[in-house]
């Protein structure tokens, strides 16, 4: 049998566990790659050969677990995130694209500080910008707060989580990706016992409902629910994190939080029940979902 008929196999397989037919295409790629250390060119090249030896058993031992629905992230141990290499275990979301955009908008506000007029002063004074201090709150695989520390070098981030496991995965990317002396980890709820106050507070809080707890997909059952759910309304933590912002965000700072499907008109009425917060812009993702909510605190 040659490679590209075992793969052939793999992918009837997933499609017959009720996975799309496209989705089963890139996970039995992305299984037969990890398993045997090729990029996508060299697995085009050898798929005609006879099937490499040190595929099996590993390669059919995922594709049966696949095939019950444990997210592929899990299996191989790894997820691409904001162009970096993320580990991830069930003690972690698997990262998504979409919180992508959480990153997208604080890099863009970090950017819009450093090249404003007081901090062109200061940086004349000391020869490099200030470092600007972010939050990232729920910090899971530690994906967003990695990812801006490693794109801008002059933040500083604090990352929390309730969960000593996930931060466990956090410090370990931190490591992985160079950025530990610049991210900060600390078990707690929000900001809890943090001194000092951000220029920047990123969240993606838990925000789905419990009254949709049988309505979720049978892959996301395998992700850790103090990171899923928010409360029958889904509305608790995206409560807790504003909350959180009017103890901890500086005057002109700015929350940059992910939302879930539908809930717009709620966040909404929540900051305006808070009126140092103000939103200022709603960033949708690529289905035209309002997913990604700049908030600001005014000077009050």
């Amino acid at each position: 049998m040659t490679l590209y008929e075992r793969l052939l196999d793999a992918r009837a397989r997933l499609k017959a566990a009720g996975i799309p037919a496209d989705e089963a295409a890139l996970d039995a790629d992305l299984f037969a790659r990890t398993i045997l250390g090729w990029d996508r060119a060299r697995l085009i090249v050898e798929s005609s050969r006879e099937v490499p030896p040190n595929l099996e058993p590993t390669f059919s031992e995922w594709i049966e677990r696949c095939a019950r629905n444990e997210p592929p992230a899990y299996i191989v141990g790894r997820r691409e995130f904001w162009g970096l290499d993320f580990e991830v275990t069930p003690a972690v979301l698997v990262p998504r694209p979409e919180t992508e955009m959480i990153v997208e908008a604080v890099l863009g506000l970090v950017a819009a500080s450093t090249g404003a007029a007081s901090t062109a002063a200061a940086a004349a004074r000391t020869g490099s910008p200030p470092m600007v201090r972010v939050a990232d709150i729920g910090t899971g695989s530690g994906c967003i707060a990695i990812s801006i520390a490693h794109s801008a070098p002059n933040t500083r981030v604090v990352a929390t989580d309730v969960s000593a496991d996930a931060l466990a995965v956090a410090m370990r990317n931190a490591e992985a990706h160079g950025v530990a002396d610049r991210v900060e980890f600390f078990t707690t709820s929000y900001l809890g016992g943090i001194e000092g106050d951000f220029d920047i507070i990123a969240g993606n809080p838990p925000y789905v409902r419990e009254l949709d707890r049988d309505g979720i997909g049978a892959s996301v059952r395998y992700e850790p629910e103090v990171a899923l759910y928010g409360g029958n309304n889904g509305l608790l933590h995206l409560e807790g994190v504003l909350d959180t912002c009017l103890q901890k965000l500086r005057p002109h700072g700015w929350l940059v939080m992910e939302i879930g499907y539908g809930q717009e008109d709620d966040v909404l009425a929540l900051v305006a029940a808070r009126p140092p917060l103000t939103v200022r812009d709603t960033r949708c993702d690529l289905q035209g979902i309002p997913r990604t909510l700049l908030i600001q605190r005014e000077k009050r």
